[in-house]
């Protein structure tokens, strides 16, 4: 993770890429996407993925739902997060609200290294800030520790508009070794 520098560091969390089923992993980002793949043992067309940076007191999302952008309502089979580090706060919540319906439950997850969360891709889900709320604003003071994930949707599908890591030209340092 360190390769990619501040590249894209304020758009990590809309930077994503697709991986398609058959495809071979172009650098150990897309080699961790497919053993979380196989862990997950999920079925499907693609994963999309993306690497999450944000520090804990200044959280760039808020609650939600993950779909496809561009075709609306389709969301995906699973959902999930791979922890690369320890922080304070940054929990990953999840509700049991799906589209159309209210909470009843929220469940948390605490980042740890190496750490991974499953859930179906259609529940409402988000961060906690460091002091453990819902973040509206940045909180005050120092600016916390970094939280890095591997993020990872399983989808039927691909995703409208979400190219290959290949297609994007963006991460070129990721490959740097090969």
């Amino acid at each position: 993770m360190a390769r990619l520098g501040g590249e894209r560091f304020r758009e990590s969390y809309f930077t994503t890429f697709w991986l398609p089923r058959s495809a071979k992993p172009a650098h150990a980002v897309e080699e961790a996407v497919l053993a979380l793949w196989r862990l997950a043992g999920v079925r499907c067309a693609g994963a999309e993925w993306w690497i999450g940076r944000a520090y804990t007191t200044r959280l760039p999302i808020e609650f939600h739902f993950d779909h496809d952008v561009k075709a609306g309502s389709r969301h995906p089979l699973f959902s999930s997060v791979f922890f690369f580090n320890s922080v304070r706060g940054g929990h990953l919540a999840v509700t049991d609200a799906r589209p159309g319906r209210e909470a009843t439950r929220l469940e948390t997850v605490k980042p740890r290294r190496n750490r991974y969360a499953i859930f179906p891709g259609d529940l409402l889900h988000g961060v906690l800030d460091a002091h453990g709320r819902t973040p509206g604003r940045p909180l005050p003071g120092p600016r916390g520790r970094l939280r890095v994930t591997l993020v990872v949707n399983f989808w039927n599908r691909r995703p409208t508009d979400v190219p290959t890591w290949a297609e994007s030209g963006r991460y070129r340092d990721l490959n740097r070794t090969r």
